[in-house]
């Protein structure tokens, strides 16, 4: 039987995680992956994948 493919938000998640988390507001694995889809889609700047998220 095939396995499923594992969500990218599963890929990140077990990195850690340098910033202070005092002044985090989104967790690291969501804001990669929303880097990476935008990069995914022709993002090519961090503006880019701003205005596509």
């Amino acid at each position: 039987m095939p396995s499923l493919p594992m969500p990218i938000t599963d890929v990140f998640v077990a990195l850690a995680d340098p910033r202070q988390t005092n002044k985090v507001q989104h967790s690291l694995a969501e804001t990669l992956t929303v880097a990476v889809c935008g990069i995914l889609v022709g993002a090519d700047t961090f503006e880019e994948i701003q205005a596509w998220a």
